[in-house]
């Protein structure tokens, strides 16, 4: 997956820091508050929140593993019909 660079907060985007990443199922972005000492960091699939990781890296990772899940649900649905 293809990040962004780390962006502080920006107008039409997000309130907080975040960096985004553009997939076949649209917008991922992971966002988290800079100014405390140990910040989460806030999943969201098309601005929908999906969970929320202790690491910037943990949070692309669990990106990942959504896009995987949701293919292999898809897959499964789609071999019913």
């Amino acid at each position: 997956m293809k990040w962004t660079e780390p962006k502080p907060p920006t107008k039409g985007v997000s309130y907080y820091d975040h960096t985004t990443c553009q997939t076949p199922l649209g917008r991922c972005k992971v966002e988290w508050k800079s100014w405390k000492n140990s910040p989460d960091y806030d999943l969201y699939f098309e601005d929908e929140y999906i969970t929320f990781a202790y690491t910037l890296e943990e949070a692309k990772e669990m990106a990942l593993e959504y896009l995987i899940n949701t293919k292999d649900n898809l897959d499964k649905f789609l071999a019913e019909k």
